[in-house]
Parts: structure tokens; C-alpha cells; sequence
């Protein structure tokens, strides 16, 4: 049972000056919250600050490098050398940050020491982290990191070609030609990296554009917001302080209205037990007439039975406390001398220690429905049948024992949810719109469903669920009553597997090979694809039989099959016709070579050793295949 409901957003019920205290605290509010975005804003842009200015040191370092190994190749001078691999150490500290800030989770300190050993400025790294992470998955932050990834693999290959130079330059007899060589490639490298330069300072610059144009429609966006809510709420509360006064203008009016109406006894009564005043409605719930007040008759402390005096007491005390008193039950003695159960709340007259007014509910006809309730309730909890109970919006009310014992929720778990809590998905949308439609139409529906348990577990159900109306025809709840079937569901089950399954071995019989095969003969020639199907007749199995016996035998037939299903894919169909002859249907078969390569496989498995008991068996398999396409078999 599904429902919709729409609620509409109210401010909480604050005084005059709670209401002002409100809209500062809300405006206050406002303006951190738009101080800690321009703050965070701030944040990103010294970021990609930072990442500009950490580009300009690693693209330096990059033509040093190439200028100090270009240099040395020359000179042979270990100077150069050693600047060509300091240079090397800021790229690498670039590198090291980067793979430290993409692990999970992120290690800082090692993203903070590659930072520095890239010489970048120490007050810059957090800035550097926090927009690393903050925008990894930007699309403009994943092709930089991408890019710079690609210049690994050409660093790397710079290493490699300095150890050729290297090794060159120190070899006993130096090969010039190979040098000149190691120089041109030298040059390409350079070449490839300063295209890689280029392109990340481009992504970098379009992503700071975009961060720039982001950040200012958010700034605006949240401005506006913010705003509009303030607004909205000072709006709010000027109309809540406008009817308020309205409301304060008109409740006494209200008031006598509701005096003089017939839906709930009021009175006005004195500590003494006097009562001064009472609408015709109470007159009548205790069945006095006015003349009976003039006259001084009725009096609230001689009607009240002896057993409820005490609880009276506790009340007025209450009342002289704190001006007011929680509704209670109590009863009143009628004028014909039988008791009258009501529900009665009280409050003092404007601090007035004497009098006060009271609001009387009669609870005679409750009381006799709470005893019809008790019945019904007895007959609800004793029923073995799950029964559900939900309010006209589809809210669960109620529910019984047998219901929780069949889902396994408790009674606290359900009450307030839908009943979709119970819901397995494998009832379709479909089926849940023809039961909406016959209780739309007869006010009842009967069938299957499939719920889930609390602990995940599917169980069937046979449901009955029916409307209940009010005698003016309102919808005002639905009864469920459901009956666990699984024991029936399970035994249709066992039925329908022993019907298209070989009972020893639990593989398809002949009849659900015949209709895979019908399904694949279909699908090959709608999809235009292939299909294959394998033979299988185990050689020297009748042996088994005569050496070990039928037991043995069938045993082995048991672990074949295993062995047959381990090897196949989970969309392929494993069958056996009977005996010791067993096919595969394999669908979507690409070519003959893959269905040969697969039976290959099949039958080293089956010609492997089999150890049952303390007899280790081998046998073989005479195989063969056939392929289809849908037109052709």
C-alpha cells in the first residue's frame, strides 16, 4: 500500500519577542554562513594560486633537468649531473604528493613532504591538499592529474636515458655516435614534456575560469537564497504577530460561541464545589436543568463519587500551582443516581484562587466501545493469522502477534510505516495496480504476494485485505489478513523442480533441455548468433557398476555432474538425458574453435582421478558437438 502526502512547512509557535529573537538569530545566521563560504571561497582560490605557481617550479625543474643532462653529456662534468638530478627530486616530490593524496585514505604527511621536496612555499600545501581532494573528480582536475601522470612515464624515461649517457660517457672508449643519439632523443623528450606543460597550464587555466564562474553563481545563488529565506520568515512571523491580534480580538466571541454550542460541557465553577455557570450540554450529560443552578443544587464535590475525591484534591492543588491541570478521567453521579464516565480538564480565572473553568467530555459511549474493543482486541491477538491494520493513508495502526512472529519485526517496528516495509520487489508494479483497483471497485481484493522478513528472508502470502467505512461511507482503514504459505509454496516448488530435473543428479531432465533448446533456437535467430550443443557418453562407467556398485555408480554420476556445471558458464544448460549420457547447451557462442576449446576442458575434467570411499575411479567421455544458428542445426 502506497500513499502520498503533502506537508505544508510552518514556523514554530514562538511569543511576540520570541519571534523578534528569532529573525536576528535567523539573520545572524545568515551572515556566517555567508562568511564561512566566502572564507571557503578564499580557500579556493589560493589553491589554484598555489597549483599555478607549483606548475611554473615543476616545468623549471623540468628544463633544468634537461639542460643540466644535455650539459653534461658535453662537459661529462659531475656538477652537472648532480643539478640534473636535483632538478629530478622537485618533480619526483610533485609525484610523490600526487600518489600519496590519491590513496584512500589520503596519508598528508607524505603528500606534505613531496610538496616541499617540490619546493613549493610551506604556507601553500595545505591549500594544495584541500583543492587536490576537494576537486579530484572535476573533469578538469582528472585530465590535469591524468596529464601529469603521462609525464611520469616520460620522466621516467628521461631517467632511463641519463643512465645511457651515464654509462656512455664513463665507457672505456666512448661511442660519440651514440652519445649524438641519446641527445636527439634527449631533445624529443623535452619537446614531448613541454607539450604536456602546455596542455595542463591550459586545463589548469580553464578549470580556475570554471571554479571562478562556479563560485560566483553559487555566491549569488546562496545570496539570493538566504535572502529569500529571510524574508520569507520575517514575512512569516509579521503575519503570525497580525493574526495573533486578530485571533486575541475575536476569542471572546469564540468563546461564548463554544459555550452556548453543543459539542463539549463547559462550566464555571468555585473551589467550595459551587458551580455558577454551565452550558445546556453539561446540564444535560448529568441531567439537571438551569433552574437546578439558580437554586444552588448542584454542587461538583457532593455529585463526584468518594473513590475520585482524593484524585480531586491532588487536581486543585495542581490548579493553585500552577494555574492549570492535565485532563483526567473521573465520573460524575447523574441526577437518577448512575455514574457518568467524563473527561475533564480545568484552569483558574486569571489568577484567581477561587474560581476557575472546566471543559467536560462525556465518555459513556466510549467506554462501551472500549469494551467492544476489548473483544475485538482478544479475538485480534488470539488469531493465528497475520492481521494488519492501516489507517486510510496507508500508515500501519496495528498488528498482531501471529503477524510480527511471521515477519519478524516487532510491534514497534511497524506501527507508523507503510505496509511496503514488508515488500520484497518480487511482487510487480502490475499486480500491486490490479490490487488497487479491486479495492477501489469492491473494497476487497484476495491473492499471493511475496514479503520479505526482518532478517531478508522471502516468505509467501496468501493476503485478503478489505476497506472499512464509517457509516457515512468514509474510507477510514484497511485490514490485511495474511497467511504463510511457504509450506505450500515449497512443496509446488518440489514439484515443479522433480518435473524438469534429473532427481539424482539435480541437473536438467530431457523436457527443460527440449525447451532451452527451443529458446536458444529462437534467440540464435533473432540475435543472428550461435549456438552449440555438446554429446557426452562416459566411457568404461558400466565397469563401475559391475566392480563397485550401483551406489558407487551413482555417486560418480553425481560428482561428473559437479564437475560438468564447475565448467561451464551459469548461463549454460548442463542435462542428463539418462544413463551415463549427458549434453550442454552453451548459447552465444562466438566460433566452433570456442565450443572445441571448452569440451577440451571438459574432458580433462571428467578424465581426471575420482576418489569416492576408498576407491580412487578413473573413467573417460566419447564427445562430440553441434552448432546451430538458429536456421540451421
Amino acid at each position: 500500500m502506497v500513499t502520498h502526502k503533502k506537508h505544508r512547512l510552518r514556523l514554530p509557535v514562538f511569543s511576540t519577542g520570541g519571534k523578534v529573537v528569532f529573525i536576528i538569530s535567523l539573520f545572524v545566521l545568515i551572515s556566517v554562513l555567508l562568511g564561512g563560504m566566502i572564507f571557503w571561497y578564499g580557500n579556493i582560490f589560493d589553491g589554484v594560486r598555489s597549483y599555478v605557481r607549483g606548475e611554473g617550479l615543476w616545468a623549471k625543474a623540468q628544463k633544468d633537468a634537461v639542460f643540466y643532462l644535455g650539459s653534461y653529456s658535453y662537459s661529462h662534468s659531475e656538477t652537472d649531473y648532480n643539478t640534473y638530478q636535483e632538478a629530478l627530486k622537485v618533480i619526483s616530490g610533485d609525484k610523490v604528493a600526487r600518489l600519496a593524496l590519491l590513496k584512500y585514505p589520503p596519508d598528508y604527511e607524505e603528500a606534505r613532504k613531496g610538496f616541499l621536496q617540490g619546493q613549493n612555499h610551506p604556507a601553500d600545501i595545505d591549500s594544495m591538499i584541500g583543492f587536490f581532494l576537494t576537486f579530484q573528480r572535476i573533469s578538469y582536475m582528472r585530465n590535469a592529474i591524468s596529464i601529469w601522470q603521462s609525464a611520469d612515464e616520460t620522466i621516467a624515461e628521461l631517467k632511463q636515458l641519463s643512465e645511457q649517457i651515464r654509462v656512455e660517457i664513463n665507457a672505456s672508449k666512448q661511442n660519440t655516435e651514440k652519445i649524438a643519439e641519446l641527445r636527439d632523443r634527449l631533445q624529443q623528450l623535452n619537446d614531448e614534456l613541454h607539450q604536456l606543460e602546455n596542455r595542463f597550464s591550459l586545463i589548469l587555466s580553464e578549470g580556475a575560469r570554471w571554479v571562478k564562474q562556479t563560485v560566483w553563481l553559487v555566491t549569488v545563488l546562496a545570496l539570493v537564497i538566504f535572502i529569500g529565506i529571510g524574508l520569507w520568515v520575517s514575512r512569516q512571523i509579521i503575519k503570525g504577530i497580525t493574526k495573533a491580534e486578530q485571533q486575541l480580538l475575536i476569542s471572546e466571541s469564540r468563546f461564548r460561541r463554544l459555550k452556548e454550542s453543543n459539542t463539549i460541557g463547559i462550566i464555571s465553577w468555585r473551589t467550595d464545589g459551587m458551580i455558577e455557570e454551565a452550558n445546556d450540554l453539561f446540564l444535560t450529560m448529568i441531567g439537571y436543568d438551569r433552574s437546578d443552578i439558580s437554586t444552588g443544587i448542584i454542587n461538583w464535590r457532593d455529585i463526584t463519587p468518594a473513590e475520585f475525591q482524593h484524585r480531586d484534591q491532588q487536581v486543585i492543588n495542581e490548579l493553585l500551582t500552577h494555574g492549570r491541570c492535565e485532563p483526567f478521567e473521573k465520573a460524575l453521579i447523574h441526577k437518577q443516581g448512575h455514574w457518568v464516565p467524563i473527561y475533564i480538564g480545568a484552569a483558574m480565572l486569571g489568577g484567581n484562587q477561587e474560581q476557575g473553568i472546566a471543559y467536560v467530555m462525556d465518555l459513556s459511549e466510549r467506554k462501551k466501545a472500549e469494551q467492544q474493543l476489548k473483544l475485538a482486541a482478544t479475538v485480534f491477538a488470539c488469531s493465528s493469522d497475520g492481521i494488519l491494520i492501516t489507517d486510510s493513508s496507508t500508515r500501519i495502526v496495528s498488528v498482531n502477534h501471529a503477524l510480527c512472529a511471521m515477519t519478524g519485526y516487532d510491534e514497534s517496528e511497524l506501527l507508523g510505516q507503510p505496509p511496503s516495509i514488508l515488500q520484497s520487489g518480487y511482487t510487480t508494479g502490475e499486480e500491486y495496480n490490479r490490487m488497487w483497483e479491486s479495492l477501489n471497485t469492491s473494497g476487497q481484493w484476495q491473492g499471493d504476494i511475496i514479503d520479505r522478513m526482518k532478517s531478508g528472508t522471502l516468505i509467501p502470502m496468501r493476503a485478503s485485505i478489505n476497506q472499512v467505512k464509517n457509516t457515512d461511507n468514509q474510507l477510514t482503514h484497511y485490514v490485511a489478513i495474511m497467511s504463510d504459505i511457504s509450506e505450500r509454496k515449497a512443496k509446488e516448488e518440489h514439484l515443479r523442480h522433480i518435473a524438469y530435473h534429473d532427481p539424482l543428479t539435480g541437473l536438467a531432465n530431457r523436457v527443460l533441455f527440449n525447451d532451452r533448446l527451443e529458446q536458444a533456437i529462437k534467440l540464435a535467430a533473432r540475435n543472428n548468433t550461435k549456438f552449440a550443443v555438446l554429446f557426452l557418453d562416459l566411457d568404461k562407467f558400466k565397469p563401475v557398476n559391475d566392480l563397485f556398485g550401483h551406489k558407487i555408480g551413482d555417486r560418480l554420476l553425481q560428482k561428473v555432474a559437479d564437475r560438468l556445471t564447475r565448467s561451464v558458464r551459469e548461463t549454460d544448460t548442463v542435462t542428463r538425458l539418462g544413463g551415463d549420457e549427458f549434453v550442454i547447451l552453451l548459447e552465444n557462442v562466438t566460433s566452433r574453435e570456442m565450443a572445441e576449446k571448452l569440451l577440451s576442458q571438459i574432458i580433462e575434467a571428467i578424465g581426471k582421478a575420482y576418489r569416492i570411499d576408498d576407491y580412487d575411479i578413473e573413467i573417460g567421455v566419447s564427445a562430440g558437438i553441434s552448432m546451430g544458428d538458429g536456421l540451421n542445426m
